[in-house]
């Protein structure tokens, strides 16, 4: 699988198992990952904060970011 982007996530938690599960987005179908608390907690993190993510089968990446450059917001 070559990069792909990622076109949206979905995060869920199973309170009966306990189970965290990522849900992410490419080409119109979305693929569910088992997650440890941590793992789930940092991928929250990328994927609020960091766009666009890519993907390739092993790994999410973020597309290159300037050192120092900080995400904007608006008002």
């Amino acid at each position: 699988m070559g990069w792909k982007k990622v076109d949206g996530y979905i995060l869920s938690y199973n309170k009966d198992s306990k189970e965290f599960m990522f849900w992410y987005g490419v080409e119109g179908g979305y693929r569910p990952i088992n997650v440890s608390p941590q793992e789930f907690m940092a991928l929250a993190d990328m994927f609020r904060n960091e766009g666009p993510i890519y993907f390739n089968g092993k790994r999410f990446d973020t597309s290159t970011e300037l050192v120092g450059e900080e995400e904007s917001s608006s008002s």
